[in-house]
């Protein structure tokens, strides 16, 4: 599924393609707003470019850089 990457996508991968990170803590370097954030892991995930590998602290990881 490919779909159209938004500057908060780009802002969300560029700290992915350094490592893990919590949706909480992508909020605080972005200042950009959780339900906004939130949204937009979901459309990441579901596009397979990210993976949500743990569950009650909404940890992410980077499957596949959509940029490369």
């Amino acid at each position: 599924m490919a779909i159209e990457l938004t500057d908060t996508d780009h802002a969300i991968l560029n700290l992915l393609v350094e490592g893990r990170c919590t949706q909480g803590y992508i909020v605080d370097k972005t200042d950009i707003s959780r339900q906004h954030i939130y949204n937009r892991l979901n459309v990441l995930t579901a596009a397979g470019y990210v993976e949500k590998i743990h569950n009650s602290t909404a940890l992410y990881e980077l499957v596949n850089d959509p940029r490369e």
